[in-house]
């Protein structure tokens, strides 16, 4: 599947990320120490601000990390992508 989305019978849309914004939030404030990854959107979406609008202006660090990807449908795309390592520094 090209979509790490589709593994599950529901789909992990832009209100489930934002579930999770929250739910870590909540983590956070009972004192959890917290760290959780994602793909990048701005490697296919050069402006895409969702990750510093959920995560980055509520004070939790955000990482850029290179990871690298040797399977793609699509020959030309595998190599080096940068994936988000968001912490809230606990």
């Amino acid at each position: 599947t090209p979509s790490f989305t589709s593994y599950s019978k529901q789909d992990f849309n832009e209100n489930s990320q934002i579930r999770l914004a929250k739910f870590f939030s909540k983590l956070d404030a009972k004192g959890a120490s917290l760290m959780l990854s994602n793909s990048n959107p701005r490697n296919t979406e050069p402006n895409d601000d969702f990750f510093d609008r959920h995560y980055g202006d509520y004070g939790y660090q955000i990482i850029e990390v290179t990871a690298s990807r040797a399977i793609n449908s699509n020959a030309n795309a595998r190599g080096a992508i940068t994936e988000l390592v968001i912490k809230n520094n606990k």
